[in-house]
């Protein structure tokens, strides 16, 4: 690949993701089970609907924030009471994140908004532009940290 060419292809990796992402939550925050919610809050939700309950720091770790953004992020879910706090039972130090019935359901709810907004997006594009995405993102999986499954929620 010329030096060009590959300089290209890294400006356009840098400035096609993030605006998409940004389209896509857009989209999705027109859905009911987005409003008054962050991307970064459906995260921390995400994280512990897939992991059980989870410490704030491993939580931190996994969205590549420092603690103290997951304590504020974790505080208003605390306060919407979709989230509770507890204690780590093997380290007293750590505070344990669980998710209530209540942000069981909403983490489901925007998850499935998320989705039919991805959906709602692609669908005027023809199958072959659809499927030449899928090839695409399939080869960019290579660039993440091995994750488990449910990461990818």
């Amino acid at each position: 690949m010329a030096a060009r060419s590959k300089q290209d292809l890294e400006a356009r990796l840098i400035r096609t993701v993030p605006l998409l992402m940004r389209h896509l939550l857009a989209h999705a925050r027109r859905k009911p089970s987005w409003t008054e919610m962050t991307y970064q809050q459906y995260n921390v939700m995400r994280i512990v609907a897939g992991e059980g309950p989870t410490a704030q720091a491993d939580i931190a770790r996994r969205l590549l924030v420092s603690a103290p953004v997951v304590t504020r992020l974790a505080s208003a879910l605390v306060e919407a009471e979709l989230i509770e706090r507890g204690n780590d039972p093997h380290d007293k130090r750590s505070v344990v994140l669980h998710l209530t019935e209540e942000g069981t359901r909403r983490v489901t709810a925007m998850r499935k908004d998320l989705l039919r907004s991805a959906g709602e997006l692609l669908e005027p594009l023809p199958h072959e532009q659809r499927e030449g995405i899928a090839d695409a993102l399939e080869q960019l999986e290579v660039l993440l940290p091995v994750r488990r499954s449910s990461a990818r929620r």
